[in-house]
């Protein structure tokens, strides 16, 4: 398993911050990855969602489900299925898990952004911890910047 964690304190309490990072349209607000967001069913736990972005150049669409949904401290989801400029993506991860993990912290929050990949090869986990890992991680300190300046 290759998890990358990235960490930052907000200025709101967790119920604020879990009111911009549960509601899925709200996504491409702080979700550095996501310029767009398709709700195709459901809600809170069990909601399946497509997010659209980019990846480098390319035209991203990743398929995801809601697996944890713990108001207001935890959501997570997972990856069902990624493509590229509308073609399956190169399998890189057998399994990818993204979570947002919302902590008491004084008069703030402690948001934390941890991804699980377990790679579907052992040269593909290689691949993911030389250029996957870096790129993921600088994704979630935009994602933090992006957050804290939401809740401002």
């Amino acid at each position: 398993m290759i998890e990358v964690v990235r960490s930052g304190r907000v200025s709101a309490s967790p119920e604020r911050v879990w009111h911009v990072v549960s509601k899925s349209e709200r996504a491409p607000e702080w979700l550095s990855s996501a310029e767009s967001v398709e709700i195709i069913s459901g809600s809170g736990c069990g909601q399946r969602r497509r997010i659209y972005g980019k990846w480098g150049r390319r035209r991203s669409e990743v398929d995801q489900e809601v697996i944890e949904y713990r108001r207001p401290l935890v959501l997570a989801w997972r990856h069902l299925a990624e493509r590229l400029d509308g073609r399956p993506a190169p399998r890189f991860a057998a399994s990818t898990v993204f979570r947002v993990e919302l902590e008491p912290a004084g008069e703030g929050t402690l948001v934390r952004l941890r991804s699980l990949q377990e790679p579907a090869s052992a040269v593909r986990g290689l691949l993911i911890k030389l250029f996957g890992r870096k790129e993921i991680a600088q994704g979630m300190e935009r994602s933090l910047v992006r957050l804290a300046d939401v809740l401002r």
